[in-house]
């Protein structure tokens, strides 16, 4: 039981850290939007911005369950629920704005800057919206090799990474129940998917 509690507070750090990088992603891309006017950063900076609001809320969601119910899930099943799937819906609204923001260009010729196509994403507890999240984020990695076959740049480079990292945390995740030791394993390839799109914003800044 100690153990298993140890592993929430980690996955909690973890969170907590993903959280506070979505927010300064959420800065750049605001940045970004700001000097060029294009409207996929605009999407991706609500994206990380509602992403990071549900890493926030199951942050605070769980350790109030914690504080309040302690190890009684019966008692706080209702609490669990509600930060479960209000986490799990606010990540798909974000991947569904990443698919948007990732989309191909119509024409050839009109390369995508690297601040315009980002990240996001973390481990849902629910295996259904779990499900749902991978077909979305299938899409939106599908796009990133598309953009970066059509740019080559080291900017959809970052970004395929990035994405791709994220599919793989959510892939881990819907076989913790069979492999409990991809838990922490997935929360680390997001962690790394996050830190591998705040570089990229951070240089597209630069370039600007």
């Amino acid at each position: 039981m100690q153990a298993g509690l140890a592993i929430i507070r980690l996955d909690l750090v973890f969170e907590f850290i993903s959280g506070i990088i979505a927010l300064i992603v959420t800065y750049y891309a605001t940045k970004a939007y700001n000097l060029t006017g294009q409207k996929r950063l605009s999407d991706l900076s609500t994206g990380f911005l509602v992403l990071s609001a549900g890493m926030f809320g199951r942050v605070i969601g769980t350790w109030y369950f914690l504080i309040r119910f302690g190890t009684d899930f019966e008692a706080g099943g209702v609490v669990i629920t509600i930060v479960t799937i209000a986490y799990g819906m606010s990540r798909i609204m974000a991947y569904i704005l990443f698919v948007i923001a990732t989309r191909p260009p119509r024409h050839h010729h009109q390369e995508v800057t690297g601040g315009s196509m980002l990240l996001l994403a973390t481990f849902l507890v629910d295996p259904g919206l779990e499900v749902v999240a991978i077909i979305v984020l299938v899409v939106v990695v599908l796009q990133t090799i598309v953009n970066y076959m059509s740019t080559r740049s080291k900017f959809a480079r970052y970004v395929l990474i990035g994405f791709f990292l994220l599919l793989l945390s959510h892939i881990m995740m819907a076989q913790v129940v069979e492999t409990p030791g991809f838990y922490l394993l997935s929360q680390a390839a997001q962690l790394l998917g996050f830190l591998s799109l705040l570089v990229l914003l951070v240089q597209a800044g630069r370039v600007e």
